[in-house]
């Protein structure tokens, strides 16, 4: 049976915290592959995401030399919010071969009773939560299968948000990144006087 790892969310931009926790995992538990899955816009966050073309773009510069690491680009075609219940069905019955790992933060595990379907989501495939700094378990999750397999770290001090309100401010980011990703963004005048 195949081993694949999902980690899903905006990669807005992708940075080398994500690469770190994709290839930490796959360490980890014995992954086959991770799955990066950029989505088109989160169902949970109001701020619309860079272009799906420059996020595409930049995941697939940031992941083109790491062995196991795919890009998935099924959700940007989606309409409407992106709703994992929805991308996971689909990977199940395309691979019933293949057993699927979803990858999440510990914030996302506090939120994950307002995913949509998440009762059923719980149940479609195993999770892998990463610790975040600063942020607890919940004492009670809403299923204890969220919590079974945990990855704590790394931890590289990398966000997304810093990275826009960095080249937002100033035109350049302190943060790391892929070189040619990097590159890709300022070509791309990405962020520039946007609000993070």
């Amino acid at each position: 049976m195949r081993e694949i790892g999902l980690l899903g969310g905006s990669f807005d931009p992708i940075h080398a915290a994500h690469v770190a926790l994709a290839k930490a995992a796959m360490a980890a538990f014995g992954l086959d592959e991770v799955r990066l899955i950029p989505c088109a816009q989160q169902a949970l966050k109001a701020r619309a995401p860079a272009a799906a073309e420059d996020r595409c773009a930049m995941l697939r510069l940031a992941i083109a030399g790491e062995p196991g690491l795919t890009l998935d680009c099924r959700e940007l075609f989606r309409p409407g919010p992106t709703h994992t219940y929805d991308t996971l069905a689909e990977l199940r019955a395309e691979r019933p071969d293949a057993r699927f790992w979803f990858i999440l933060g510990m914030d996302s595990v506090r939120d994950f009773p307002r995913w949509h379907r998440a009762g059923e989501l719980a149940g479609l495939c195993a999770f892998i939560a990463f610790d975040r700094p600063g942020v607890e378990p919940p004492g009670r999750p809403f299923d204890p299968r969220l919590l079974a397999h945990r990855l704590r770290g790394p931890f590289l001090g990398a966000s997304s948000t810093a990275i826009r309100r960095a080249v937002a401010r100033d035109g350049a980011f302190r943060y790391p990144m892929d070189v040619l990703a990097g590159r890709y963004l300022r070509a791309r005048r990405l962020y520039q006087g946007a609000q993070p």
